[in-house]
């Protein structure tokens, strides 16, 4: 019966954790900036898409893509571009988070106390996890309400016209929170299994970027000898690609999967580096 009111302390005190120390400012301040240069970058984007430059080479196709973004489903795509702007990069914030959330206790030595307290640890390890999940929450509530202040605006300006409560949008915007609790879920565990902050976070980012760039260079390069158009499609399989895919309305890139695939495997990532963390956290020593 005691075990109920056990767990919102524990999920409390790692919440009053982060948000009591400056790096958790530090992060928060980070994603601000770059959730608001993002969408800046979007926007202007967006804005030279709809109104080609006069000196390209290929106006031609400029101007069908133009004409083609002012559709109904064109302005809805650019609508649901406008409301997740940024994601790709704001993502890997939420995955460093959750690396500190594990990580900074270990480095200063303050989890001895934390697993005195509360001996089991997996239970110490699903609270971080739901303190992380908050924080991912909040990052992702950020950057919604900044898109959505915005995209009014740049659909007026630029004289076109969608719903933002489209269901394609709504879909979008929801896959997103499903991306940045995913990534914090992600880098807990990724810090767990590790152990070392800065070894944690520079696996995370050499995952997340280095993991892209080859998935890509080595399905495409089996693409030019084998010419089987699935391979276009396996770069999903790295975390990075799988998200991608999971918060684009659209197909992410040529014979891309469904949406539905990049969500599952995202979370299988998710699930299993969080099972692997608890499990370390259980057999290692803590001094």
């Amino acid at each position: 019966m005691t075990q109920p009111a056990i767990r919102p302390r524990l999920i409390s005190a790692e919440i009053m954790k982060i948000r009591t120390t400056r790096v958790w400012w530090i992060f928060l301040g980070i994603f601000t900036l770059f959730s608001a240069a993002a969408l800046m970058n979007n926007f202007l984007s967006h804005h030279y898409q709809l109104y080609p430059q006069q000196d390209l080479a290929d106006r031609a196709q400029a101007l069908a893509r133009a004409t083609e973004a002012r559709t109904p489903a064109g302005a809805a795509a650019i609508a649901a571009s406008m409301m997740t702007s940024g994601q790709f990069l704001t993502v890997l914030i939420a995955m460093l988070l959750g690396i500190h959330v594990v990580t900074s206790e270990i480095a200063q030595r303050t989890v001895t106390t934390t697993f005195l307290v509360t001996p089991r640890r997996e239970r110490v390890i699903v609270a971080k996890l739901a303190a992380a999940g908050v924080f991912a929450a909040l990052f992702w509530l950020i950057t919604t309400v900044l898109d959505a202040v915005v995209t009014p605006v740049f659909m007026a300006s630029q004289h076109i016209t969608a719903s933002l409560t489209g269901q394609g949008v709504i879909r979008v915007v929801l896959l997103g929170l499903l991306a940045f609790l995913l990534w914090a879920a992600f880098g807990l565990g990724l810090g767990a299994v590790m152990r070392s902050q800065i070894a944690s976070v520079i696996a995370g980012i050499a995952i997340y970027v280095g993991g892209f760039a080859v998935a890509e260079l080595i399905f495409h390069g089996l693409y030019d000898l084998h010419h089987q158009a699935w391979l276009l499609g396996a770069p999903v399989i790295a975390p990075a690609v799988a998200s991608q895919v999971m918060t684009t309305p659209a197909p992410a890139f040529p014979h891309a999967p469904p949406q539905w695939a990049g969500a599952v495997i995202m979370a299988g990532y998710a699930l299993v580096l969080t099972a692997a963390g608890i499990v370390q956290t259980r057999r290692h020593d803590i001094s």
